[in-house]
C-alpha cells in the first residue's frame, strides 16, 4: 500500500488510472475538469466556445490586462442558455469518467476549477470529498482544505470563494500532521508561474497555519509551473504535487 498525492489531473484520466493501484490510498488535490488548456486550447471550454473567444482572453491575461481579461472570460462563460447546457453535460461527463478511474480508497478535494456540487454527485463509498476536514491516513492525520480563495486572477469559478471563507476553513483543522490544500502558501517561490509568467499569490492564512501547528508536510497544487516546487518554513516541507496533466506521475508520501 502507498499514499499517492496528485494534483491538477485535467483530465488525463487514463494516466491517472496507470498510477493507482487498489491497494493504494490517493489523496487528491484538486483541479480534475480539463475546462481549457492554455497550451493547445484543447478542453470542455474550447468545445463549446469559439477560438477566437479563449484566444482573447488569454492574449489579456497574458498582457496583464486582469480586469479585461475577467470580463471577456465571464462574458465567453456566459453564453446563451443552450452554450452553457453544453458546458453543465461536458462537466458531468468528465466527472463520471474520473471517478470511474479511481481504483482505490481516495480522499479529495476540489480546486477553483472544480464544480463541487457536481462532484457531490459521484462521491461517496471509496471517494470521500472534502471542503474541510481532518482524515486519518497510514496512521497520520490530514487535514484537507478545498477551493482558493479569491485572488487577482479570479472568474468566478465555482471553485472559488471568498478569502474570509477560506481562511476559515483553514482555522477549522486544528493540529495535523499532513496539511493538504489546492492553493499555495504564499511563498514567492512557490507561487509564481513560469510558463504563465504571473503571480498565483498564495494563502496568508496557510503561512500562518504552518508556523502556529508546524505539520511535517504541506502538499498544494494550483501553480503549473512554479519556480520551485519545493521549500521549507521551519520544520515543515512545502511541497508542490505537481501539474499532473504534464508529468502524469503521482507522488508518493512521504516526499
Amino acid at each position: 500500500m502507498a499514499v499517492k498525492i496528485l494534483s491538477d489531473i485535467h483530465g488525463e484520466y487514463a494516466a491517472l488510472k496507470d498510477q493507482l493501484a487498489k491497494a493504494d490510498i490517493a489523496v487528491m488535490l484538486g483541479d480534475y475538469l480539463n475546462l481549457i488548456d492554455f497550451r493547445t486550447l484543447d478542453g470542455i471550454l474550447a468545445q463549446v466556445y469559439s477560438r477566437d473567444e479563449v484566444v482573447r482572453a488569454l492574449e489579456l491575461i497574458a498582457k496583464g490586462n486582469k480586469e479585461e481579461a475577467r470580463q471577456q472570460i465571464r462574458a465567453t462563460l456566459g453564453g446563451t442558455a443552450e452554450k452553457n447546457q453544453k458546458v453543465r453535460e461536458l462537466i458531468v461527463e468528465s466527472y463520471e469518467e474520473f471517478f470511474a478511474s479511481i481504483p482505490c480508497k481516495c480522499f479529495m478535494i476540489y480546486g477553483n476549477t472544480d464544480g463541487p456540487e457536481v462532484m457531490r454527485q459521484f462521491a461517496g463509498g471509496k471517494n470521500e470529498l472534502l471542503e474541510s476536514g481532518v482524515v486519518t491516513v497510514g496512521g497520520e492525520r490530514f487535514g484537507m482544505v478545498s477551493g482558493a480563495p479569491h485572488g487577482p486572477w479570479s472568474v468566478g469559478l465555482p471553485g472559488e470563494m471568498e478569502t474570509e471563507r477560506y481562511n476559515e476553513l483553514v482555522a477549522s483543522l486544528g493540529p495535523v500532521d499532513v496539511l493538504c490544500t489546492h492553493y499555495p502558501p504564499a511563498v514567492p517561490e512557490l507561487v509564481w508561474d513560469m510558463l504563465g509568467n504571473r503571480d498565483e499569490v498564495g494563502s496568508t492564512a496557510l503561512l500562518a497555519y504552518v508556523d502556529e501547528y508546524a505539520p511535517t508536510y504541506h502538499y498544494f497544487g494550483h501553480v503549473h509551473h512554479p519556480r520551485s516546487s519545493r521549500s521549507d518554513r521551519g520544520s515543515t516541507h512545502l511541497i508542490n504535487a505537481g501539474f499532473f496533466k504534464e508529468h502524469r506521475t503521482a507522488l508518493t508520501h512521504p516526499a
